[in-house]
């Protein structure tokens, strides 16, 4: 059985981050439908990802949402939650941010803004950037060095 392009930046992302101090829960629930894919706690700062692939070659369109991750995303940064879509694009070999307060607004618009992008870590460094910025509540749109 192949692997999800999920399951594999799931990976990438675990044994990145294998030796920094992050706690992450891979949820698989459909029990709760909607729910981010990881939770993690860094620094003492809880946050949630939804991991993505865009498989297209351009970056200038969205991945498929489903109604209840963007219903979920919505009510959790309502209240203060911190929520980061996490994509994947091969073809560029990026990883692309998207704060999940803007997630249903952007997809409503067809606005494929991305609120970050920096190339897939390959080090300790790098993956401890991706953590800084997954726990930051704000970033500016732009590249990400």
């Amino acid at each position: 059985m192949q692997k999800k392009p999920e399951s594999k930046l799931w990976k990438a992302i675990r044994e990145g981050t294998r030796q920094l101090p992050v706690h992450w829960t891979r949820v698989e629930s459909w029990a709760t439908p909607g729910v981010p894919d990881l939770n993690g706690c860094y620094e003492g700062i809880d946050f949630w990802v939804e991991l993505k692939v865009l498989t297209t070659k351009s970056d200038k369109k969205f991945p498929e949402y489903r109604p209840h991750q963007i219903a979920w995303q919505t009510k959790r940064t309502q209240v203060g939650g911190l929520v980061w879509n996490l994509v994947h694009h091969p073809s560029s070999s990026s990883l692309l941010f998207m704060d999940g307060r803007y997630l249903s607004q952007r997809l409503m618009d067809d606005d494929p803004v991305w609120d970050g992008r920096m190339e897939m870590p390959m080090d300790h460094d790098g993956w401890a950037e991706v953590l800084r910025l997954l726990t930051s509540s704000s970033m500016s749109s732009g590249e990400i060095t």
